[in-house]
């Protein structure tokens, strides 16, 4: 069996990084979202909807950017 090698780690380590990264986006502007519509008082929870989305594609294009990165 081979021992991984360093840019294997590496490898690990940035996809890693970015997927907290992501989750961290993602919870945060969730948060924000259930902030909002609980200071506006609202029923449907529109700023939560909208705002979890926006996370969700933020963290999407860093990871995208960090697999490219990692392609060149």
């Amino acid at each position: 069996m081979n021992a991984p090698n360093k840019n294997n780690k590496n490898a690990f380590i940035r996809f890693s990084s970015a997927g907290i990264q992501m989750g961290l986006i993602i919870g945060l502007f969730t948060w924000l979202g259930t902030y909002l519509d609980d200071k506006y008082n609202n029923e449907t929870p529109y700023w939560t909807i909208g705002l979890s989305l926006f996370g969700v594609f933020a963290g999407l294009i860093i990871v995208i950017r960090e697999v490219i990165r990692m392609q060149k």
